[in-house]
């Protein structure tokens, strides 16, 4: 199996798909199933894969992630003609896991306060534009001009170039980061960064542990042992011994974050899906939450409009015999 995981490894950066992500996903695998036979990797094995995540509290997501990139593995190897054929593998429900996060104004600003210098223009970027974090993580300074970013198709998910204008805030955020770009260490010359965001000189990589540690710090998330779903202070349970996760407030909700406070500031739709890169309508009303106070203000329009109308009645006289 480790050798049907290479192949998969192998045509993801063929195709420039692979990702740190991904990385994330498939080692567990590799742990698993890693040094396994692939003939020998049948239905009731994954079943049981399967059965042992839910019981150690993922939810179905993130074992259909696991499951689907182990389907394409074997993919792979009966396309490179390594296998003849591969196991059945069941596929979670994920109906209602659409994630409904998004931050106010007050709450993004306490996990700014939280985060190291680095990260805290990169997060205001994502908030302002609703960028996915590899776009933004892959923005270098050839991708700057005078008043727009351009984003290059191979670091877009739509696989399409988008472009962002340089605009108030904006502006000024990328000044900030062109003043940062100058590298300076001791006994070394200065020298310019490739990434507009940048750690030392280097491209941001995963940083969710940081970003768990703010968002804790912050109120908007807590770490929880998967097993007796305790909450705790520390990385691991005291009760149960094993290692906590996260759960909160993520990344990507700033993406729902953009999208809403678009709409609610009276942006058009097409301009909106423009900014944050929604391929769809659909899937741009699925990132477009409205919350209650939205809703409220809508039917208070509506009464204010239908009390302003008059109230006409038409009435139709009919002929006689009709």
């Amino acid at each position: 199996m480790n050798e049907v995981l290479d192949a998969l490894e192998n045509d993801y950066k063929l195709r420039d798909k692979w990702s740190t992500k991904t990385a994330c996903v498939v080692k567990p695998l590799r742990d698993r199933f890693g040094a396994w036979h692939a003939v020998d990797l049948s239905t009731e094995a994954i079943s049981k894969y399967i059965e042992t995540l839910r019981a150690e509290g993922y939810s179905n997501a993130t074992v259909n992630r696991r499951t689907q990139l182990l389907g394409q593995a074997f993919k792979v190897a009966i396309r490179n003609k390594r296998l003849s054929q591969q196991p059945f593998i069941p596929r979670l429900s994920e109906v209602g896991n659409a994630r409904q996060g998004f931050f106010e104004t007050a709450d993004f600003e306490a996990v700014i306060a939280s985060l190291p210098q680095y990260l805290r223009d990169f997060c205001r970027f994502g908030f302002l534009t609703g960028w996915r974090k590899g776009s933004i993580d892959s923005l270098r300074w050839a991708d700057v001009g005078e008043d727009v970013i351009y984003l290059r198709a191979e670091n877009s998910k739509t696989r399409k170039p988008e472009t962002m204008p340089l605009e108030g805030e904006l502006r000024t955020l990328v000044e900030r980061r062109r003043a940062a770009a100058v590298i300076r260490t001791e006994h070394a010359e200065p020298r310019f960064a490739e990434y507009v965001f940048h750690h030392n000189g280097r491209r941001i990589a995963d940083f969710r542990k940081v970003w768990a540690s703010a968002c804790v710090a912050a109120g908007l998330g807590q770490m929880v042992c998967p097993k007796c779903r305790a909450e705790s202070s520390e990385r691991v349970c005291e009760a149960c011994g094993i290692a906590t996760r996260y759960d909160g407030k993520i990344f990507h909700d700033f993406r729902r974050t953009a999208s809403r406070n678009m709409i609610s500031a009276g942006v058009p739709q097409a301009v909106a899906m423009k900014i944050t890169g929604h391929k769809t309508d659909s899937m741009f009303r699925r990132y477009a939450i409205v919350n209650e106070e939205q809703k409220r203000e809508a039917l208070a329009r509506t009464q204010q409009y239908l009390a302003a109308k008059p109230a006409e009645r038409k009435v139709a006289v009919m002929e006689k015999g009709k």
